[in-house]
Formats: structure tokens, sequence, C-alpha cells
């Protein structure tokens, strides 16, 4: 079963421009900065995609002697968009890296898709897109080694940051990224957040993920999944649903029947479409970061 959140309001799609509020107000916790990783070492190959852009917020206070625990965000522009200073207060002692693109809009849709989405098996190139042929999709396995190796190392440049705390959340195709990395590599990150993950888009292969999965050594890294119950694919026809995705409580249940080397939770937010997932989210996220 799901735990269920209380209910609380939840702050509405701001719509595709990405205003970054978070970036020029005051925050009495962190120190909050962006900038454009440099392409020659962070990527991408493709001179026709947006470069990366790190979204970083760094606690006043200073870092313990093991170093601060890390928050890995995905779609970074969209993350720090929904983040508050009251979010931000109630971790002072976490960094948060959003890890996005260099554009004005919250997601780059087809970028993110690619980089987002697991190939069909490992090593596999780079195939169409099975709901939109005219794209390309799998490009996961290739963008994990970058943001675990050359992104990773400019993020954490002169940062104390611990090894053993780091967390990486993602939502949609980027939850899908983030249940491909704790199934194929869960050595990367010590926790990781799923929140919404597109189960959907290839419902067959995460099936075979969960069956052929990765364990890490050591404890149990905790897999959480956050979900709302009012989840529909953009652009599909009907009602809005009446409970959480099939797909994602199908991969649950999968994944809970082989337990070992995951400690696996999910969290249902009542009244939530896709999108306010993501807000949802958040105060969990940065709990399960943060924790000791």
């Amino acid at each position: 079963m799901c735990e269920t959140a209380p209910q609380a309001p939840l702050p509405p799609h701001r719509g595709r421009e990405a205003t970054l509020e978070i970036l020029s107000v005051p925050v009495a916790s962190h120190v909050l900065s962006s900038r454009v990783l440099p392409r020659a070492s962070c990527g991408p190959d493709d001179p026709e995609a947006p470069a990366v852009r790190l979204f970083l917020a760094v606690p006043k206070e200073g870092a313990p002697a093991s170093g601060w625990p890390i928050l890995y965000m995905l779609d970074g522009n969209a993350a720090f968009d929904f983040l508050t200073p009251a979010l931000l207060e109630s971790a002072p002692g976490l960094v948060l890296a959003g890890i996005g693109y260099d554009t004005e809009k919250q997601f780059a849709r087809a970028h993110r898709i690619f980089d987002y989405s697991p190939p069909v098996c490992a090593g596999a190139a780079p195939r169409p897109d099975p709901h939109h042929p005219e794209r390309l999709a799998g490009g996961a396995e290739t963008y994990l080694a970058r943001l675990t190796g050359s992104i990773r190392a400019e993020v954490e440049r002169d940062l104390p940051v611990d090894p053993a705390r780091r967390t990486l959340w993602g939502h949609s195709f980027g939850g899908l990224f983030t249940l491909y990395s704790a199934l194929t590599r869960p050595e990367s990150f010590a926790r990781f957040a799923a929140i919404s993950p597109s189960v959907w888009w290839d419902e067959a292969l995460v099936a075979r993920l969960v069956d052929t999965r990765s364990i890490a050594e050591g404890r149990a890294r905790p897999l959480h999944f956050g979900m709302g119950d009012r989840e529909k694919r953009t652009g599909s026809a009907g009602p809005q649903p009446d409970g959480p995705p099939a797909a994602t409580l199908r991969a649950i249940e999968r994944l809970r029947a082989r337990p070992a080397g995951l400690e696996i939770s999910a969290q249902v937010y009542p009244g939530a479409v896709h999108i306010a997932a993501l807000p949802a989210s958040l105060p969990g996220a940065l709990a399960l970061a943060a924790r000791a």
C-alpha cells in the first residue's frame, strides 16, 4: 500500500517559462547561484542541444566534518522554479543542485526525453521514441555517466560534500531516469526519489529492469515514489483519473516482491495532477536528502 499525504494546497503550474524567483529573493539559509557548465567537459556532444545549466543552493552554515548532504534535482529549471525560501530554510544544512538546461523554459522537452529515457539494454544505441518516432530516445545510460562523472565533478568542485549522502530526485521523465539509475547503478547515489515516473512510456522495459536490476553492496538504498491521484498524460482524452497511476503501482508492487537492495516507500498527493506532484514532492524530498 502507498502512504497518502495529508491534503494540502498545491501550487499551480506556472507555465512553460521559468521565472526562477528563488534566485532573486532573500533566503536566510542558503546562497543561490546559477551558471552554465562548460560544454567541453560536461556535454552534450550535440552542438544543437542546450548546454547544462546548474542551479545551486549552498548552505550558509558551516559544513560538518563529513561534508554536506546534497540533493541532485533533474529538470533543474523547473525544480528551482518551484522552490521557496521556506522550503530551503527547512533544510539549512542541505546542498541543492538543480541540473537543468540552458533555456528560458521550465522544461527542454525533446532533450530531456532523450537524456532521461532508458535504452532497450545496456550499450544499446538510441532508438525512435515509441510514442513519437520523429524524435530519438534512449540516452539515459550516457547521461547517467555524465551526471555522475564530469557534471558531478563540476558541481562539487570546492564544495565539502558527503559522498554517502547524495540523493537523486526527478519528476516525470526525470522520475523514470531516477528509477532507471536506482535499478542499473544503485551505487551512483545513496538515495533516490522518483516522482510521477513515466513508467507508461515503456512499462515492459521497466519490468525487465526491475527483474534484472543491480544490487549495491552494503545497506539497502531508499527508493521513494511520489505521485498524484489525478495524473493524466498530456494530450490524452477522457476524464481525470480517480487514483494513482496504475503502471507506477504495478512497478512498485513488482519491486516490493523483490526487495533485496532497495528500501521502497511511496506517497500519494491527494488531488494532484501530474505537474502538481512536482511541488508536492519537495518537502519530502528535502527531508529524505537531509536526514542522517
